[in-house]
């Protein structure tokens, strides 16, 4: 698809028996194969208990899927039936078979008895029904990439017109739209001569209004929220939210006071929606709803088929405090500077439902940075930060805990392949043999992360074998232990600059560096993100950090973890919440251990959430039997039970499971035995001084 055009979603084609679905935004094909040749007629969306973008209708008796898929069936009603793990038989009802593989497919079939076998012994499940009956086939892109580019003038009126549009990537404006697969990836925004709205892109019709002032800062600080209310942005005299009942909410003119009201709405309204949402599409059991329900005066399901204005006024009358320890944390909120480059951001911040402040100068010097974003994996206070704790852009050094945000980081991620985990290739530049030793101690023994399939630590390189480590795209992590002089990396023979290539390695790490300049560099010449530390990374935090990051923790959650913040200032080039590799488990989950004994170890615990694991994802957490139910990801701190050391090797065996130890990060090889874990819960208990890593729990808290 050509970037500004906009076509088909998805795409039917048949060959032979086949039925191939096209998903047209993503480029990836999904086969269907059926008894006879597909013989398909435009369907009705309607049909279905959730969005699809196209369907079709014709005879079959048998339907195949011919690569991996997950395929659960549901009844009529849309209600949960089985999943088909293993061969059964269903009797006669009307059934939807969803299908999920590289796009959503869902297969209508009405009134059939249903044979599955396949399950065991092949890739695809052959479904077979009890007599020919018309199937309907639905299918949704995944959407995870924008579909189309608006162009907006350079100025805030016609970039507030642009912003209303960002909302027609949501799929639908009930509480459904909490879930992240129903958001979809919003159009881009670049800035040109005047408005220009790719057709059939449109505002949508949801009955809500967002007023702002006619100033970048305001349609900045309230964009976020108008893409997930799906409302039309207007300008007027005082910030305002307008709602088709006739009710205003006036918002506060002062900036500051504005950006907090309108985050305490976000989070409130989405978090409220995830509750609405427990008798959707999919069924869930929550245990968020046990602790806030008691406190609300309505019952949150009653409230999904409202208007989208009705739901919001009920929401209005719920204290945001109620809510707000069970709500999980942003995994990105951004600050940017009132001018007119900023407004490239704001789809990629309103994918990750990102609240944005703005501060800094309207008039920058050159090499300023545009945006900044803030993590809670990192500790972005302190002096560096305006009073009220927001970084500045107009900071002579960019604050440290914070990241540079550009347009080039989202671009990278959206044409760029990440690897999948156990496939990574690491490269380690250092300037003496002697740390080279080190480094390669740590990343082997006891054995290296499972992430990586091949890495190597270079000893005292040249500039030749420098500039090759940070311009290669094959690379997935350049760690550079090498000295920095004047922004150049100096090699043995010679010095390198990174203004040359024009690709780069998907991470590069650079120690000894304060200015962002370098970091950005590599954004520039292709790589997804950078990571500076002012100081030399002791060995045990290197592994740390290689490890997380191979593991496909996410960046900032990686350098939090692993212990690097906590040593040295750190700074990030990209989105925070961007993995290097790819895994399978969405969100993963963090257990943070104190031991009480050698054999008893109170717990605390937390789940990270990513640029593919978005918020409004659930997930179930491990041992703890007074919270068994499906929690919200992304919380953290959550107290958990005591475990014992066997549990602890039990969440260490677990592929989305990160565990920290008295402070210290575990890995998986770290520890072999219940005797290993009790031998350095032993350690810790000997030692007569505060509980490691204070500092970096602080941030944490």
């Amino acid at each position: 698809m050509i970037d500004d055009e906009v076509g088909d979603r998805i795409e039917f084609e048949t060959d032979g028996r086949t039925l191939c679905i096209r998903d047209a935004l993503e480029g990836e094909e999904f086969p269907l194969r059926f008894d006879r040749e597909p013989q398909p007629k435009p369907a009705l969306p309607d049909l279905f208990h959730v969005p699809v973008d196209r369907a079709v209708s014709f005879e079959a008796e048998t339907v195949s899927t011919l690569v991996h898929a997950v395929v659960t069936v549901r009844d009529a009603n849309g209600e949960f039936v089985a999943q088909l793990d293993d061969p059964m038989d269903l009797p006669r009802a009307t059934y939807y078979l969803d299908i999920n593989g590289v796009t959503k497919a869902i297969v209508r079939a009405e009134d059939v008895a249903i044979s599955a076998t396949g399950m065991l012994d092949s890739a695809g499940i052959e479904l077979t029904f009890d007599r020919p009956t018309t199937v309907t086939v639905g299918a949704r892109s995944l959407h995870t990439r924008p579909e189309a580019t608006i162009t907006a003038p350079g100025d805030p009126t016609g970039l507030a017109e642009a912003v209303s549009v960002l909302g027609s990537s949501i799929k639908e404006f009930t509480p459904e739209r909490s879930w992240p697969t129903l958001r979809g990836y919003p159009p881009r925004i670049r800035v040109g001569d005047e408005l220009d709205v790719p057709s059939p892109l449109a505002v949508p019709d949801t009955g809500v209004e967002v007023v702002v002032r006619p100033t970048y800062a305001d349609v900045y600080r309230l964009s976020t929220l108008a893409y997930y209310l799906g409302a039309r942005v207007v300008v007027g005299d005082a910030p305002a939210i307008r709602f088709d009942t006739g009710y205003v909410e006036s918002l506060p003119t002062d900036g500051f006071a504005l950006e907090e009201r309108v985050e305490e709405l976000l989070r409130t309204w989405f978090f409220l929606d995830t509750l609405a949402r427990t008798e959707g599409y999919v069924k869930s059991d929550r245990n968020e709803y046990e602790l806030v329900g008691p406190e609300l005066s309505f019952y949150p399901p009653n409230l999904a088929d409202l208007s989208m204005s009705e739901r919001l006024m009920e929401y209005l009358e719920v204290d945001p405090e109620t809510i707000a320890p069970y709500a999980p944390e942003w995994p990105t909120e951004a600050v940017l500077r009132p001018v007119p480059e900023a407004a490239e951001l704001l789809p990629h911040l309103a994918h990750v439902v990102a609240p944005i402040r703005v501060r800094g100068s309207a008039d920058p010097t050159d090499d300023a940075p545009v945006a900044l974003a803030t993590s809670p994996w990192m500790n972005s206070g302190g002096a560096d930060s305006d009073t009220d704790g927001v970084p500045s852009p107009d900071e002579s050094v960019v604050p440290a805990g914070t990241a540079v945000l550009t347009p080039d980081t989202y671009e990278n991620r959206l044409t760029r392949t990440t690897t999948a985990r156990g496939e990574l290739r690491v490269v380690v530049l250092v300037d003496s043999a002697a740390r080279a030793a080190t480094l390669r101690h740590a990343l082997s023994d006891p054995e290296v992360p499972g992430g990586i399939a091949s890495w190597e630590v270079v000893d005292d390189p040249d500039a030749d074998a420098v500039a090759a480590a940070l311009s290669d795209p094959t690379v997935d992590i350049t760690y550079c232990g090498l000295p920095i002089d004047g922004g150049r990396i100096v090699a043995s023979d010679g010095s390198v600059s990174l203004d040359g290539p024009d690709e780069a390695p998907a991470l590069a790490v650079f120690e000894g560096v304060t200015d962002s300049a370098l970091g950005v560099s590599v954004v520039e010449n292709g790589g997804l993100a950078s990571i500076l530390t002012e100081a030399t990374i002791e060995p045990e935090t290197f592994r740390s950090l290689i490890g997380l990051l191979s593991s496909g923790i996410a960046i900032a959650p990686s350098v939090g973890l692993s212990g690097v913040e906590s040593a040295a200032r750190t700074w990030i080039v990209g989105d925070q919440g961007i993995e290097i590799a790819s895994d399978s488990n969405l969100s993963k989950q963090v257990s943070r251990l104190v031991s009480e004994s050698p054999t008893a170890h109170r717990a605390e615990r937390g789940s990270v959430l990513s640029l593919s694991a978005r918020i409004g994802l659930e997930q179930k957490q491990f041992f703890d039997p007074y919270r068994s139910k499906d929690e919200l990801a992304g919380r953290m701190w959550i107290d958990g039970p005591t475990l014992d050391s066997s549990d602890v090797l039990t969440l260490l065996a677990e592929d989305d499971s990160v565990v920290r130890l008295n402070g210290r990060l575990l890995l998986p090889g770290d520890v072999e035995t219940e005797a290993d874990v009790e031998e350095l819960a032993r350690r810790y208990l000997s030692e007569d001084s505060a509980p490691p890593d204070s500092a970096h729990e602080r941030c944490l808290e």
